[in-house]
């Protein structure tokens, strides 16, 4: 087949699984809409309105990136302020992301247009790529400009590193992830075989690509607040997520009365700094604070903080995309993922003895299980296989994915490893195709 029509067909079957699902089951009862959706709406509603980056009309947002918020705000001012067309677009966007991961696998390992093939086509039916496409959720548009700059910037070419660096810079916008990445990119083009200077002028084409999309947003948040800084939400996320969960060993109580504990140490200490200041803390200086205090509890229970990251990050990179339609089923009753009583054990409980009587959510999730260990079997024998040394590519993947893994450890959602689902899925699939041509089975032909 004729690589325009695989890219055809590719689109074809993309489109049509996201858009039966999106059509007969998330927009029914708006099941597309998540615990953060109405933030993006709000704020895109003001935007398409007024041009006021603002949930209540008022007062100015720094609390989310603006991104998604713009992206709603565009489709608002074409279609009207109608969130199932917004979402069309979206599943519609979407739907190239597995013509992406064709390029992307091509890139990485150019000899391979097998293992491209399938890599994309698995793409297509994989569960939380055709599921987040119709959610009100930034992932689809964050991995769209994610893989137009992953696709630039493996290809280590000086001429599209720039554009590698302004879609990355997009993608900044959309989830908080982008100034980790950049930072990354920079190390990796260090890294790599090339003259020295070649390697500056790379880093800072990449960097002036990058800076160019974000510098609006920075010189905003600037000009009023007169802080340099992306979002406020790690001040609130790493104390209520994380701290208030570590303080309960130590003080043997219930999350709820260990944040209550906390959240009256933030009104003392928001107290103090608002007499010394003369003024009431603006949302930034309110952040910093509550980090400080996130950071201060850290490290006074650093095994204690340690074991808490770890859970988080084994639940990103273990909890099912079924997880959701769980969720959906349950009527959106979320476990406590809180509880002194939830472990390790309680995360695998829940998708090894589903508690619902829908056969067909059963078959869901178990067929996710079958097909969630195939890809991990593969790709931990691919990083065995394969020589680091000889390929190099591996070594400069790995790190992506410990870069988005890391990030989980405040978190533990199975979302916030979606954007390296297609680099499982492609060395994956480049130690099974290895396997098989390699093996008895293809001999015996």
């Amino acid at each position: 087949m004729k690589q325009s029509k695989f890219i055809l067909l590719l689109f074809l079957i993309s489109f049509f699984i996201r858009a039966f699902i999106f059509q007969f089951y998330l927009s029914k009862n708006e099941k597309y809409w998540q615990i953060d959706s109405n933030t993006y709406h709000l704020i895109a509603q003001n935007i398409a309105q007024n041009c006021k980056i603002s949930a209540d009309g008022q007062n100015p947002s720094f609390y989310r990136l603006p991104g998604y918020s713009l992206f709603l705000a565009a489709c608002y001012k074409i279609f009207g302020e109608n969130k199932v067309l917004a979402l069309w677009v979206q599943v519609l966007l979407a739907s190239f992301i597995p013509i992406l991961i064709f390029f992307l696998s091509l890139i990485l390992f150019p000899a391979n247009i097998l293992l491209a093939q399938i890599s994309s086509l698995y793409s297509c039916f994989q569960l939380g790529l055709v599921l987040y496409s119709g959610f009100f959720m930034t992932e689809s548009l964050f991995i769209f400009f994610f893989l137009l700059f992953a696709i630039l910037f493996f290809s280590f070419d000086k001429k599209k590193l720039f554009w590698a660096g302004i879609f990355l810079g997009l993608a900044s916008l959309i989830r908080p992830v982008g100034h980790y990445l950049i930072f990354l990119s920079i190390l990796i083009l260090l890294i790599n075989q090339d003259l020295f200077i070649n390697k500056i002028k790379k880093i800072i084409l990449i960097f002036l690509g990058w800076f160019i999309i974000i510098f609006p947003w920075l010189l905003r948040n600037y000009l009023l607040l007169g802080q340099i800084f992306f979002h406020t939400l790690p001040g609130g996320h790493f104390l209520y997520f994380s701290a208030t969960r570590v303080c309960m060993i130590p003080n043997n109580c219930t999350y709820q009365e260990s944040r209550q504990k906390i959240e009256q140490k933030v009104k003392e200490s928001f107290d103090k700094h608002e007499t010394k200041l003369g003024r009431k803390l603006n949302d930034i200086e309110s952040c910093n604070i509550m980090q400080n205090l996130a950071i201060k509890i850290f490290k006074k229970y650093p095994i204690i903080a340690l074991k808490h990251w770890f859970t988080d990050i084994l639940r990103t990179s273990l909890s099912l995309y079924s997880s959701e339609i769980i969720l959906l089923e349950n009527k959106r009753e979320h476990p406590n993922y809180f509880s002194e009583k939830h472990n390790i054990w309680c995360m695998f409980k829940r998708y090894l003895l589903p508690q619902t009587d829908n056969i067909f959510l059963k078959i869901i999730i178990y067929l996710e299980i079958i097909l969630f260990v195939f890809i991990l079997f593969g790709f931990f024998m691919c990083l065995i296989k394969f020589n680091f040394v000889q390929n190099f590519i591996l070594l400069k993947i790995l790190l992506f994915i410990l870069l988005f893994l890391f990030t989980g450890l405040s978190g533990g959602f199975s979302r916030m490893r979606l954007p390296i689902e297609v680099f499982l899925i492609i060395l994956s699939f480049k130690w099974w195709l290895s396997w098989f041509f390699q093996s008895k089975i293809i001999k015996n032909f």
